[in-house]
């Protein structure tokens, strides 16, 4: 039995490039793990076959969304099992059956890659409970063909992706800042914000992040320097989808406010949304900005943690 942390992601640039003849759109992202994450548990069992369930730690938490989570070919994780083991038996190589568990903490649907760090995690998990012997690159190829956030997932740390995600360059880890997320119950739709883009990208208005500029930012960034750290990240945040879903979605913009109002250096959605991040110079900040934000907002999902390098 193999268990593996399967951590969450925010976009500390989000941009959208182009849009390729198959439908795919390019993108240009610094994605940064943070430590919240999902418990995957994989074991290998006697009878073909695949057995996906799910556990939330969030139970009451309309929020988080997990009774909405499929145990099926619908869950991004099953399709991973299904691709890995696959390729298991074109390499000739005894495939078991597997049982996975996703002990849920990363709340769905929230822009935070949750779906694709379980999908990454029960890739890895089954290479290793069942000695297929993969490597990184091969599991990274397996998974770009299930999701374009899935390599990321694998690698992870602080990257430069591009393409639809799956061209990655590793740079510097950084600090590990104090983050608050925070995510509404309320649901975005990816595709609405990917046609309203198609027009933005047509018109040539689109305010496209200084991504470029993140970058070198984060290779200069001292590791024991926190305050300096952050107060150098921020004026590089940007995500193309804020606009426009902080307008059709205001709480969005209300709780990004309230983060900044209560002592973030800096706040943003991440991916597509609803989920905001917020980045502090020091914990007791932090803590007093938590305190706030479940006193102004009770029924949302919030966690404390740290950027994971």
């Amino acid at each position: 039995m193999e268990k593996i942390n399967a951590y969450a992601k925010i976009n500390l640039t989000l941009d959208v490039t182009g849009r390729l003849p198959n439908g795919y759109h390019t993108i240009k992202s610094v994605m940064q793990q943070v430590d919240l994450c999902d418990e995957v548990t994989v074991e290998c069992l006697d009878e073909p076959g695949i057995i996906l369930t799910v556990e939330s730690e969030c139970e009451g938490m309309p929020a988080a969304g997990h009774d909405l989570i499929p145990c099926d070919d619908k869950n991004i994780a099953y399709r991973a099992a299904k691709a890995v083991l696959a390729e298991a038996e074109k390499r000739g190589l005894r495939v078991p059956g597997v049982h996975i568990n996703l002990n849920k903490r990363i709340p769905a649907a929230a822009g935070l890659a949750g779906g694709s760090t379980d999908a990454a995690a029960a890739l890895v998990g089954i290479n290793e409970a069942c000695c297929f012997a993969f490597t990184t690159e091969d599991l990274c190829a397996i998974g770009k063909t299930i999701g374009a956030d899935v390599p990321f997932c694998i690698k992870g740390g602080t990257v430069l992706c591009e393409g639809i995600g799956e061209k990655m360059m590793d740079l510097k880890g950084l600090p590990a800042i104090t983050v608050i997320i925070a995510k509404p119950d309320t649901a975005v739709s990816t595709a609405e914000g990917y046609a309203n883009l198609d027009r933005e990208l047509e018109a040539g208005t689109l305010d496209h992040p200084d991504t470029d500029g993140l970058v070198s930012v984060i290779e200069n960034i001292e590791q024991n320097a926190l305050a300096e750290a952050v107060d150098s990240l921020i004026p590089f945040l940007g995500n193309v989808f804020a606009p426009m879903t902080e307008e059709s979605h205001p709480v969005i913009a209300d709780i990004r406010q309230a983060m900044l109002e209560s002592g973030a250096a800096g706040a943003l959605m991440s991916g597509s949304g609803p989920s905001v991040f917020a980045l502090y110079k020091d914990d007791a900040m932090a803590a007093e900005s938590e305190a706030a934000l479940r006193k102004r907002f009770p029924d949302i999902f919030i966690y404390r943690g740290k950027l994971r390098g």
